[in-house]
């Protein structure tokens, strides 16, 4: 936890605490108008306490979704070991990656990166 949360936590605790006892304050037999105010101020500090508490947990970030694309080739496919069009060397499943619907192919050999082209069937 940051500090800034800690420190925004401890800010709406003391004006929740000091909305409480205000409330207590407005309803032990005081004048009408003192007992009107204090409830006023009451409100106003819970109000500001809960108000921070939904801020803060609005700014938590949100959980990273991973998003899996199935795809669907046409035609019979055969195993066959991918090499880099530029050196020659055996590619493993890690220097491939799917990014925005293209197959990219980055080698860590030589570090050419370049976009698999499906030959027509044809």
């Amino acid at each position: 936890m940051s500090a800034g949360k800690i420190i925004g936590y401890i800010f709406a605790g003391i004006a929740i605490l000091f909305g409480v006892l205000f409330l207590i304050a407005a309803f032990d037999g005081r004048p009408v108008a003192q007992a009107i105010s204090n409830f006023i101020i009451a409100a106003v500090l819970i109000g500001i306490g809960v108000v921070i508490i939904i801020a803060i947990k609005m700014r938590e970030p949100k959980p990273k979704q991973e998003i899996i694309q199935k795809i669907d080739v046409s035609g019979d496919i055969a195993m066959e070991r991918l090499k880099c069009k530029n050196c020659g060397a055996l590619l493993d499943k890690d220097s491939i990656k799917l990014a925005e619907g293209a197959i990219i192919i980055s080698c860590p050999y030589c570090g050419t990166t370049y976009q698999m082209v499906e030959e027509p069937k044809w």
